[in-house]
């Protein structure tokens, strides 16, 4: 099977891939209480607006 082509891949913002590093790495789980499970969806731009909409809700 040939290797996917760089257009069938969705390009990535690097300020996604930083935060996705950062969680990687811990630094978002410190501010976590430790009854939140530590599974999370990749992250992605529709992910971050489903967030901030929640978020906005809760303002």
């Amino acid at each position: 099977m040939a290797a996917p082509t760089a257009a069938a891949q969705p390009i990535r913002d690097e300020r996604l891939v930083e935060l996705e590093e950062t969680i990687h790495q811990g630094g978002f789980w410190r501010l976590v209480p430790e009854s939140v499970p530590r599974v999370y969806a990749p992250v992605d731009r529709s992910l971050l607006a489903h967030v901030e909409t929640c978020l906005r809700r809760l303002a």
